[in-house]
């Protein structure tokens, strides 16, 4: 049972390597790589010879134990090929609990070398902390130079080194002590997420939806046109898919910025946040709306939201997103529209008011969430301008 008083954080940074620690880390990848996939084809082969039973995690731990025997197996830290065990552990895991609820399964694949940047290991406490000032230590690997970005707080559970297109990159997972929740303000507000506008608050408040990777979509063309023209196989064609990744890493990279920047002002300023609990992967197989969807990143950002708001002592509310648009938000009359149709207009009290304006309220009835007075009613004059409609940002 997970430990209420502390929390799991993060801390990521980038590497100043070497060239005889890329050399470690890439034969280190490899092994642990090599062992994944041993073990993926030892779970395939026992399910088949043995009526359609499975070997499991610790059966592999323990067969593992007597393959240290090997020089080629032993040159690795066994706590790194361990991890990679986990992880095919956790791949199957998910496999099954898909299949139980009907989705599409995605049983674990084979790794190639492109396919396998990760390795990790759990740290003890006799190990002490890895980074010592701006020197990282990687037990079995090597050490290096950070870039310190930030201070590092708590104490190191486990260490993992990845790599990406721009570098090499540590990731410490702490454990620190919860922080002290916000002080309360008093004031409640629904989210109603889209594309014209990222975001519509229930106080009538809108955040500007950036669309990352429409701006850099250019580039990203230009870059895939290089990698076709590319031999297979060859150094050129590597060489463009790595200006390739580039071009994704900078635009995921500026999305999950932007995701963070709007949470935090929002987690400061209210303490219940209620949004719509919405099933993304249907509304991507709408063709018209996958890309601009894919490109808002609404679950990335709601993630984000619900782990500040938990750390900071605030409640976020996730509600049923059924005729939120649809029903008006000021007599419950519910007014069929299309969604071309961008305003609310009810026939029975003479509410008019923008669609998302007005979902945001329901959301934020529907989430049992008391009136504060904010809530502003756009007026029925096209001409007159609508009510804090203010960027957040």
């Amino acid at each position: 049972m997970a430990d209420a008083s502390v929390i799991i954080k993060t801390f990521e940074f980038k590497l100043r390597v070497n060239n005889k620690f890329v050399t470690a880390c890439e034969k280190t990848l490899d092994s642990a790589r090599h062992v994944y996939n041993a073990a993926l084809h030892q779970r395939i082969n026992w399910y088949h010879h043995t009526v359609s039973k499975s070997i499991g995690y610790y059966e592999q731990s323990r067969q593992l134990t007597e393959a240290r025997e090997l020089p080629e197996v032993n040159a690795c830290l066994r706590s790194i090929q361990q991890d990679a065990l986990e992880r095919l552990d956790q791949a199957f895991k998910a496999f099954f609990r898909r299949s139980k609820r009907g989705e599409k399964p995605g049983f674990p694949r084979f790794r190639a070398r492109h396919r396998y940047h990760t390795f990790s290991q759990k740290l003890e406490k006799v190990r002490g902390c890895p980074l010592k000032g701006d020197k990282l230590t990687v037990p079995g690997v090597g050490t290096c130079r950070v870039r310190l970005s930030r201070e590092l707080e708590g104490t190191v559970k486990q260490l993992r080194i990845t790599r990406r297109a721009d570098g090499w990159f540590a990731l410490l997972v702490c454990e620190l002590p919860r922080p002290a929740p916000l002080p309360k303000t008093g004031d409640e507000v629904g989210i109603d997420v889209g594309l014209e506008s990222f975001a519509t608050l229930s106080t009538g408040e809108t955040i500007d939806n950036p669309r990352f990777l429409r701006e850099g979509e250019r580039s990203l063309k230009t870059a895939q046109r290089q990698v076709s023209r590319r031999k297979k196989g060859s150094h050129r064609r590597r060489k463009a898919v790595r200006l390739l990744q580039k071009q994704h890493l900078t635009v995921s990279r500026k999305r999950k910025n932007f995701h963070f920047e709007t949470a935090t002002p929002l987690v400061r300023e209210f303490d219940v946040i209620a949004v719509e609990d919405l099933k993304i992967k249907n509304l991507i197989r709408n063709p018209h709306l996958a890309k601009s969807i894919c490109d808002a990143g609404w679950g990335s950002f709601l993630n984000i939201l619900s782990h500040k708001a938990e750390s900071a002592g605030r409640e976020m509310e996730r509600v049923s997103p059924a005729f939120t648009s649809q029903d008006c938000s000021r007599c419950g009359e519910r007014v069929r529209k299309s969604l071309a149709v961008r305003e609310h207009v009810c026939l029975v009290c003479g509410l008019v008011i923008h669609r998302d304006h007005n979902a945001a309220l329901n959301i934020k009835s529907k989430a049992g969430v008391r009136p504060s007075g904010r809530e502003k009613v756009v007026p029925a004059s096209p001409d007159e301008p609508r009510t804090g409609a203010r960027n957040l940002r």
